[in-house]
Formats: C-alpha cells, sequence, structure tokens
C-alpha cells in the first residue's frame, strides 16, 4: 500500500531515450508525484540536475544512452550530491554495469520491460530509507556541535569500571593545571578534594552500579591545590547491553564561573535556535524558488494579461451596452404588457357584455320560436279551416249546377 501523501511529496528525474516508453512512464507515474521532470539523454539530465538539484529527490535513469550513459551520469551526479536516491532501469545485467553502479552508489535497480508498481514501491522505498538516513546524519552533526561546544564550557572526563580516568577535556586542564600524564591512569577521586566523604563516593558508585546517572555538587582541587566547586552529571555508558566506561560532565557553580557557562548555554542555545531557524529559512527559500520558477516568463505573461484586461474592458463596454438595450427592451415590454392587459380588460368586458345580450337575444329568439310555433299551429288551423270552407263552397258549386240543370229540364 502506497503512502499517498509522502509520494505526492516527491519530485522525480525520468532519464530515457526512448520516446514511447517515456511517454509511458509518464503517463503512468505524474498522478502519483508532485511532479515528474523527462529527460532523454545523460547530459540533458545532468544539465537539468544542476538548475534544479535542490528541488529533484529522486533520479530513475536507464543505463545505455547516446552523449552520457547512465553510469557517468551517476558518477557526475555524485560528485556534486553523495546522498541523492538513484535507481537504474535497464534490460542489461552484466557484471561491468553491476559493479560501476555499485561503485558510484547506486541505490537500486529493476529491470525492463518495467513493472510501474514495483518501481513506485522501489521509489518509495529508497525515498524513506534516503529521508532517514539525512535524518540521522543531521542529527548526528547536530550532536557532534553540542557536544563540541559542551567541551568547552563544561569539565568532561571518562573513567572505566576500575575508576581509572581514560580522558579529560581540554576545558579540565586549563582549569585544574592538570595534564593527561597527571591524571590517565589514576583514579578519578584524585580530583576530589579531601573534604569529600566516602558516604558521598559510595552513593555515586552504587547509583552507577545500577546504570543509573549520579548528580550531585562536588567539591574538587586543582593541581595546586585550589579548590573549585562543580554540579557533576555521571552518566554510564553502554556496549551490547553491559557498562563500558562512565562521562562525567561537571559544570562550575562560582557565581562568575554560572554566570560564564549561563552566557555559553544561552550562546549554545542560540547557535542551535539559529541553525533551525536558518535551516527552516532555508527550506522556505528553496521553495521560494521553486515558485518563483513558475513565474520565470512573468512580464511575457504581464503584457498577455494586460491584453487580456483591454479585451475585457471592451466586452464590458458591450456588456454595459447590451445591459442598456435590455432594459430599454424591458421597459417598452412591460409598457406593451401593461397595454395589452388594458385592451384584454376591455376585449373581457366588450365579451362579456356579448355574451349578456347573447343570452337576452337568445331569449327573445326562443319566445320568437315560440311564438311562431304557435302561429304555424294557428296558420294550419286557419288552413284546414279555408280549405274545409273551399270543399264545401266546391260541394255549394256542385248543387247549385246541379240545381240549374234541373231547372232548365223543367223549363
Amino acid at each position: 500500500m502506497h503512502n499517498k501523501n509522502f509520494l505526492k511529496e516527491l519530485t522525480i528525474m525520468l532519464v530515457e531515450d526512448d520516446e514511447i516508453i517515456c511517454e509511458q512512464l509518464f503517463s503512468s507515474m505524474k498522478d502519483f508525484f508532485k511532479e515528474v521532470i523527462i529527460t532523454k539523454n545523460g547530459k540533458e539530465a545532468f544539465d537539468k540536475f544542476l538548475e534544479l538539484k535542490t528541488k529533484i529527490d529522486i533520479v530513475i535513469s536507464d543505463i545505455s544512452m547516446p552523449l552520457v550513459n547512465g553510469i557517468e551520469l551517476l558518477e557526475n551526479i555524485r560528485e556534486i550530491d553523495k546522498y541523492i536516491p538513484f535507481i537504474f532501469t535497464t534490460a542489461y545485467t552484466q557484471k561491468d554495469y553491476l559493479i560501476s553502479s555499485i561503485k558510484y552508489g547506486v541505490n537500486d535497480f529493476i529491470v525492463k520491460p518495467l513493472d510501474i508498481g514495483l518501481l513506485i514501491d522501489k521509489i518509495e522505498s529508497v525515498c524513506k530509507k534516503n529521508k532517514s538516513e539525512i535524518e540521522i546524519i543531521n542529527h548526528q552533526e547536530m550532536i557532534k556541535e553540542y557536544f563540541n561546544t559542551i567541551n568547552k564550557v563544561a569539565i568532561v572526563y571518562i573513567y572505566d569500571l576500575e575508576g581509572k580516568i581514560l580522558y579529560i577535556n581540554d576545558f579540565f586542564k586549563e582549569l585544574s593545571k592538570y595534564e593527561d600524564n597527571d591524571l590517565i591512569g589514576e583514579h578519578y577521586t584524585k580530583i576530589y578534594h579531601l573534604d569529600i566523604s566516602k558516604e558521598l563516593i559510595n552513593k555515586q558508585e552504587e547509583s552507577l552500579k545500577d546504570s543509573e546517572k549520579f548528580t550531585g555538587n562536588l567539591k574538587c582541587s586543582t593541581k595546586d591545590n585550589a579548590v573549585f566547586y562543580v554540579n557533576c552529571t555521571v552518566l554510564p555508558s553502554k556496549e551490547n547491553g553491559k557498562i563500558k566506561n562512565f562521562t562525567s560532565i561537571n559544570f562550575l557553580t562560582t557565581k562568575e564561573e554560572n554566570e560564564r557557562r549561563e552566557f555559553k548555554k544561552k550562546v549554545l542555545y542560540n547557535f542551535q535556535e539559529t541553525k533551525k531557524i536558518f535551516s527552516k529559512a532555508q527550506e522556505r527559500i528553496d521553495k521560494l524558488t521553486f515558485e518563483l520558477s513558475k513565474y520565470a516568463n512573468y512580464h511575457k505573461k504581464e503584457i498577455i494579461l494586460k491584453n487580456l484586461q483591454v479585451e475585457n474592458s471592451i466586452y464590458l463596454e458591450k456588456v454595459y451596452s447590451v445591459e442598456e438595450k435590455i432594459k430599454r427592451i424591458k421597459a417598452r415590454q412591460d409598457m406593451f404588457t401593461f397595454e395589452i392587459n388594458i385592451k384584454i380588460k376591455q376585449i373581457s368586458q366588450s365579451a362579456a357584455d356579448l355574451l349578456d345580450n347573447s343570452e337576452k337575444l337568445q331569449k327573445k329568439m326562443n319566445k320568437m320560436s315560440h311564438e311562431i310555433k304557435l302561429r304555424d299551429k294557428y296558420i294550419k288551423r286557419l288552413n284546414l279551416e279555408v280549405e274545409e270552407r273551399t270543399q264545401k263552397i266546391v260541394n255549394l258549386e256542385d248543387v247549385l249546377l246541379h240545381r240549374d240543370s234541373q231547372i232548365l229540364e223543367l223549363k
């Protein structure tokens, strides 16, 4: 399982002359890392490393390349940086290549065709190990500087399990007037004043036998029997779990020396804090330098930006103009809507009036229709009466004709 956060902090440089492999590697790895820098040969890679050495965290390189091969690239880089991780990707497994690579400090190999998952595993593993090693080296350097500073402000001597002095520091020699040949091989109590009780010495030895440190205030004497007082701390040093010897660190306790020691402690503290601040400041400078490199063509981008600003101002004026037109159109639309609404109300009222008149007219028509029907019935009845009377008249005429014929016959 990859530590994605850790990988995202890494900038890697790939050195590969095969364009297809190069594109495949870049495509597969770009999402895993902060940045993937591509170079085509050893010469280009070394130039890029010189340019970005504070930014690059690991180099992954082919061995067989034109101009400068991978082994030569590794040798050149190692002259500048002994610790940066370096991994070879190669189709070769010849002994000469392997020996040369190891000689110049290659960290790992991966054989082509490349397994991307395996390559990322190796990158993560190598970079984590390198980070830990650098932290240890920095810690050791800090401890070394600390002890160098302590050696200048404290009395330090080392004695073995039998109490015989093995080492005295320069500050002790300067203060006590003793030299190496005066104390080396002598019992450490030789520097103690005769007033120190045996109970205190026994207490010191008992504490150290139990692998505990001893602390206490002691009265000591110089070679010429001058008295001085110290705040003493004795620490057991172990090897393979067993006590090897004892280191005694002593600070003078006279007022003047206390002031001197406190001043030097402040100097030491300030030195350490200054170093921490410098380290953080350097990291910040490196980050800012990297960020600044992003703006290398700032003046060109500034010109482009100004052109864009001019274009934007033109577009903005057009937008304002369109907005004014839209406002005018909206005002017209509102007026048109208002007028339409009035007309709609008028039409609605007219329609309502027409509907009312239509209903009244319909009632009149219904009434007239009813009257017409009644009149039709009356007319039909009259027609029937007329037909009946006409028939009667016809019948009367027939009767008259018959009578006339009878009269004529009688004559």
